[in-house]
């Protein structure tokens, strides 16, 4: 479904959130008149006023009146008194997946960006080598890239965006390069069970012109399909990293394409596992027609995404580093690149989100998080979800019993001043709300 008439008035329920307020900013960019609402004020909010976009600080009914299309995003309860009347309005109602599906197709070419991490960072990295190589394309990023903001509006050519499997959403986006990172368990609350979930991958992976996948994944690994295109370390992959150097936590390669040595990468993000995110981006870009130095060029643009390493300040010395991780797989990476990164001690705060990931993940859960030395655990972030039993950041904390728990933000940064020194490193890990707190007490220090 095209979306062909262009003066509708469409309304988001949810418009803070990153990918409403991206799919907002493009539906007004091509001459949809936009409005919003949200709980909260705050940056997102005054970006969107700031671009021209009408948005309502709290939900009321009298927000969605003569509104004839409403959004609505899947935080979003049926009860929304927003939600409620736009169905007595008789507007259009469309889910937040539905319209990134309708979005997706004024497009000549599809790319999707799916796996349970690693998808705003391979997503910002191929943005930034379709500028560099001057492709008139779309980004709808679920993330902040630091210089690219979440979404770029250079074109109608491609369209580049992340795919969620939350809630089954990869089954709505048609990719004609269908990338997967990986395809870990994670969302299990969606699924029957990690077969269901297994499965919702590979019906994604099947429906692309190219499916670009990840060889060093073990799910991954085992898909068959005849339009399969490789990248990772594993010998034999499409798109592979050779001469792998590590300074500082930062990692350079030389890029090799279908055995052919190409070009030297050198990444300004942190990680190893980055070199597997700048391989998926190649692989992407090599596909649209960008030749490798344009490829070398537009992943070295890339300084990172918030939220994802990103140094919010410093206690006694002692850097202080934000990042998402939120799943067992990207604490273990987050924490082994501050090791690497760290010449004292690393301290790790770590916020759970949402109760169900923490019930159905727990052995994950234990196994990283039993193994850091200096640990605090934050109070789950709930996110849509009520409390579940064996959930809650208190009840992982009682099961470690490696972890210190407490709930006040004032109380962790002083805990933290009467035991970091220069040279150690802090980590605040978790997709929930600490990191708000944390930053600001941070710049008051």
């Amino acid at each position: 479904m095209k979306i062909e008439k262009k003066n509708l008035k469409v309304h988001f329920i949810g418009i803070c959130g990153v990918s409403m307020s991206a799919l907002a900013k493009y539906l007004f960019s091509v001459g949809f008149i936009v409005s919003g609402s949200d709980l909260a004020d705050g940056e997102i909010a005054a970006d969107l006023k700031k671009n021209g976009i009408r948005v309502f600080i709290g939900h009321d009914e009298k927000n969605v009146i003569g509104k004839e299309v409403v959004v609505y995003n899947d935080a979003i309860k049926p009860d929304n008194v927003e939600l409620k009347a736009a169905e007595k309005e008789g507007a259009f109602i469309v889910r937040r997946a539905e319209l990134l599906k309708m979005v997706s197709e004024n497009f000549g070419k599809r790319i999707g960006i799916a796996g349970c991490h690693g998808k705003t960072t391979a997503c910002c990295m191929i943005a930034h080598v379709f500028k560099r190589a001057n492709l008139r394309f779309t980004a709808h990023i679920g993330g902040f890239d630091t210089k690219l903001g979440n979404v770029v509006l250079s074109g109608s050519k491609i369209f580049l965006s992340e795919v969620c499997e939350f809630k089954k959403n990869l089954t709505l986006f048609d990719a004609d390069l269908a990338v997967c990172l990986n395809a870990e368990a994670d969302h299990l609350d969606c699924y029957e069970n990690s077969g269901e979930l297994k499965k919702t991958y590979v019906n994604y992976l099947t429906r692309g012109y190219k499916s670009i996948i990840c060889v060093d994944d073990k799910t991954l690994s085992e898909y068959d399909g005849d339009n399969a295109v490789t990248f990772g370390l594993k010998n034999g992959a499409d798109f592979t990293a050779k001469n792998i150097r590590e300074k500082n936590g930062r990692y350079s390669f030389d890029l090799v394409v279908y055995g052919v040595k190409t070009e030297r990468i050198n990444l300004r993000v942190y990680g190893k596992h980055n070199i597997e995110n700048a391989l998926a981006a190649s692989a992407v870009a090599f596909l649209c027609g960008v030749g490798s130095d344009k490829i070398k060029k537009g992943l070295e643009d890339f300084e990172g995404v918030k939220r994802r390493f990103e140094k919010i300040g410093e206690i006694n010395g002692a850097e202080v580093i934000a990042d998402y991780a939120h799943h067992p797989t990207e604490i273990k990476e987050a924490v082994e690149t501050a090791e690497e990164m760290s010449k004292g001690k690393v301290y790790v705060v770590f916020q759970p989100h949402t109760y169900s990931r923490t019930v159905f993940l727990k052995e994950q859960f234990v196994s990283v998080l039993g193994k850091i030395q200096n640990l605090i655990i934050y109070k789950t972030f709930p996110a849509r979800e009520e409390y579940i039993e064996g959930g809650s950041g208190k009840d992982l904390a009682d099961i470690l019993g490696n972890a210190d728990y407490i709930e006040d933000a004032k109380e962790i940064v002083r805990v933290l001043q009467s035991k970091a020194k220069k040279k150690d490193l802090v980590l605040i890990l978790g997709a929930g709300d600490l990191y708000f707190p944390i930053k600001k007490l941070l710049n008051g220090l």
